[in-house]
């Protein structure tokens, strides 16, 4: 049996924040104008914001003068001017963070949009394989948690890490030529703000991955218990499970305790720290002031501006928080990006095919799967087009790994599988797929309308040929006493109808498509045997031309096929028709007589 991996297994490798968050320059890039617009209008934004500073200083400069000048007054129109120049600006700079804040915002969601789509798209290409060994449940939290930590980076970190740095450039500038010297001294706890943030920086990604990763265990947890709701039940084993899940959520919350710890440490330094440079502002700035250095106007704009530089300081804070959040979902996200499919169009795909014709043939055959498990052993199979293969034998015989091969669900060496004489790894795979009409042994039903999960497959379905294969599918009548007829919407994986029903509407999708090889994996398993001979009789027709294989456990499913070959321990061991199978008096011979005899204790 093989393993699914645990969670640490799709943790990335830890990285810089910066270099983790690269992987968006391509999203960044589609809307490069956009974003630049934003950043112009940070610029401008930012600029009349330190306008009024500079309002303050010429205003607390002018009273000034008339304080120490008896023949100077403020007039109650220049104290008006001062103030609707004052309004004005600041109304005007609201309008502009406005834009920017929709522009960027708007982007952001736009991105986050492309980002999902190559996730989504990027998770259809990975081989079946792929899925054997991962957890749906912590590809989950990557496409819904993760992904939303990677739009505030795009949406809010990066906006208000422009609009900081440009404030804190253009404040410092200003500052500088007002007086130099205070401007330093109340900047020094600054460098050691950048100190902090270094060295917490990379503890705070640390946290967050773990978050992510326990949340996604806790998602896993969820998602098995709502798909097993039935087994859980039937088990009588609730209590159990609500512990169980009580120590995954109790182990979410201490990760995210442990990072709030951390957070709470953080934050109050981006106010205490500056708040010292405002203390050495008032106590050397009022000495500046008295001594005549500066001017109480250069005094209070001074300190304006320390009280702006707050702002972006508290504000580094969550750009610093959100940074390494997003970081640490990006390189969660990279990691199933990273993850190439196993299955693809290779450089010698023929691209001129375009159909197939159905003939199918294995050639020296060995099959094993990636943990060394071999399941087909020298398989050479001839399978002439419109002629029925049918496969026998027992549980783990390899009759599912074999016909898995075919649609390359699972990937065969080049060489062994042959469609028309071709080899199927150079036919386009959506030739070859588009071809194959599948159904398994435990068919997969969409949340959806019984309509749709029929047509699944076919561009423009109409309702007669819905009901037509539904009724070649001996599923019509019972379609037909639904209260919503074909509008019946299905519960997850098609719960609310029978295994039987579940079974006939696959086979029914598979009809619809019109294939060339129809493969039938024990498709008639949930279905009484008079059900089953309805429906082979009504398939007599439709697989005339079309090459069919059928895999059952019942000798009366498969007697009447043109070849039948028995597989035991992945190999071939009794091949021909079903008379002369039952002449060999050997394993098919033996099953025959069992079931036979089946049969008849079940009529006393």
């Amino acid at each position: 049996m093989r393993n699914a991996r645990g969670p640490n297994l799709l943790a990335s490798e830890r990285k810089h924040p910066i270099r983790s968050l690269l992987g968006l320059k391509k999203y960044v890039k589609r809307y490069q104008y956009a974003i630049l617009f934003s950043f112009i209008l940070v610029l401008l934004t930012n600029g009349l914001l330190l306008i009024s500073p500079q309002i303050l200083k010429v205003f607390f400069d002018e009273l000034e003068q008339a304080f120490n000048d008896p023949n100077l007054t403020v007039s109650k129109d220049r104290i008006l001017f001062f103030a609707v120049l004052f309004l004005g600006v600041a109304l005007i700079g609201g309008i502009l963070r406005f834009v920017q804040r929709r522009t960027m915002q708007g982007v952001a969601r736009q991105m986050e949009f492309h980002l999902r789509a190559d996730f989504f798209r990027h998770l259809q290409k990975l081989s079946a394989s792929y899925y054997d060994n991962v957890r749906t449940g912590d590809l989950m939290t990557r496409a819904t948690s993760d992904l939303n930590a990677i739009r505030m980076v795009l949406s809010s970190a990066i906006m208000y890490a422009a609009d900081a740095t440009v404030f804190f450039g253009l404040a410092l500038v200003i500052m500088l030529r007002i007086d130099a010297t205070l401007t330093l001294v109340a900047l020094l706890p600054f460098p050691i703000l950048a100190i902090i943030i270094r060295f917490l920086g990379k503890r705070l990604h640390v946290r967050y991955e773990r978050i992510q990763e326990s949340f996604s265990t806790m998602n896993t947890k969820v998602q098995e218990n709502l798909s097993g709701v039935r087994v859980v039940k039937a088990y009588t084993l609730e209590a159990n499970e609500v512990d169980h899940f009580k120590e995954l959520n109790q182990e979410f919350v201490n990760c995210n305790h442990s990072q709030i710890r951390l957070m709470s440490f953080f934050f109050p330094l981006f106010r205490f720290l500056p708040g010292i440079g405002i203390v050495v502002l008032f106590w050397m700035g009022g000495l500046h002031v008295i001594e005549g250095k500066i001017t109480f106007g250069d005094f209070m704009a001074l300190k304006a501006y320390i009280f702006m530089l707050v702002r972006p300081m508290v504000t580094l804070g969550f750009i610093v928080n959100t940074f390494e959040r997003g970081a640490a979902s990006m390189d969660r996200i990279d990691a199933i990006f990273s993850e190439e499919p196993e299955i693809y169009d290779g450089e010698d795909v023929k691209w001129n095919i375009k159909e197939i014709e159905g003939e199918i043939e294995f050639r020296n055959l060995n099959f094993a799967y990636p943990d060394g498990q071999s399941v087909l052993r020298n398989i050479n199979l001839k399978i002439k087009q419109g002629s029925t293969l049918a496969i026998v034998g027992g549980t783990g015989s390899g009759k599912s790994s074999l016909v898995n091969l075919i649609p390359r669900i699972r990937q065969a060496e080049r060489g062994t599988v042959f469609i028309d004489g071709v080899d199927i790894q150079d036919i386009p795979l959506s030739v070859l797929r588009s071809n194959i009409g599948f159904v398994e042994q435990e068919p997969f039903l969409f949340s959806d309308y019984l309509r749709n999960n029929i047509a699944y497959g076919v561009e423009t379905p109409n309702d007669d040929e819905i009901k037509e294969a539904a009724h070649n599918a001996d599923l019509l009548s019972q379609i037909e006493e639904f209260p919503d007829g074909l509008q019946t919407f299905l519960g997850e994986r098609g719960i609310t109808i029978s295994g039987g029903q579940r079974q006939r509407s696959a086979l029914a999708r598979a009809i619809m498509i019109k294939p060339k090889i129809l493969i039938l994996d024990d498709a008639f398993a949930n279905v009484d045997t008079q059900t089953e001979d309805t429906i082979l009789s009504r398939l007599t027709e439709i697989m005339k031309g079309r090459t069919t294989i059928l895999i059952s456990h019942r000798i009366s499913t498969v007697k009447a096929a043109d070849h039948i070959i028995v597989l035991n321990d992945g190999s071939i061991v009794e091949s021909g028709t079903h008379e002369q199978l039952l002449e060999k008096n050997g394993i098919y011979a033996g099953i025959y007589e069992t079931q036979l005899l089946q049969d008849e204790l079940e009529e006393l």
